[in-house]
């Protein structure tokens, strides 16, 4: 399964780096997993923006994209195929002033309580989101990213 966490924030450079790096590390961690055949990949968009950018940025309800596709956003072509792509939304003021591994918990906690939507898209059938839940909460625990 593709992962991936995008970003759309006004945290320090040293603090987006931080969530990249655990995108990149939560990529590899489901890259070789497979939880059915009608989810490939999962996006999560993290918005984290100043209040006065909040009118723009609002969390978007979860949209599950069945089979494959092919979009153009400003003119770059992306392919998706059984994807489905969640928005997360943390205030500003609580995040700005932390440390990395406070941070790297509140991002991951965030991520662990939107994937709950996954149960609620009703074209995702073939999808073991017991096993998936599972391993993403004991992977974050593991690595001392969530307390139990």
């Amino acid at each position: 399964m593709t992962f991936g966490i995008a970003q759309y924030t006004n945290l320090t450079q040293e603090q987006n780096n931080w969530i990249n790096d655990l995108s990149i590390e939560l990529e590899s961690f489901f890259e070789n997993r497979n939880y059915g055949k009608d989810l490939n990949e999962l996006y999560f968009g993290l918005i984290t923006v100043k209040p006065e950018f909040d009118q723009f940025f609002k969390k978007k309800r979860p949209v599950y994209k069945n089979g494959e596709r092919t979009s153009y956003v400003d003119g770059i072509e992306i392919k998706s195929n059984n994807c489905v792509e969640i928005s997360c939304k943390l205030e500003f003021s609580q995040v700005i002033e932390l440390k990395k591994t406070e941070l790297i918990e509140k991002v991951c906690g965030e991520l662990l309580i939107e994937s709950d939507c996954l149960t609620r898209l009703s074209k995702l059938k073939n999808f073991d989101f017991r096993t998936f839940k599972s391993d993403f909460e004991n992977y974050m625990i593991e690595k001392k990213y969530l307390k139990k």
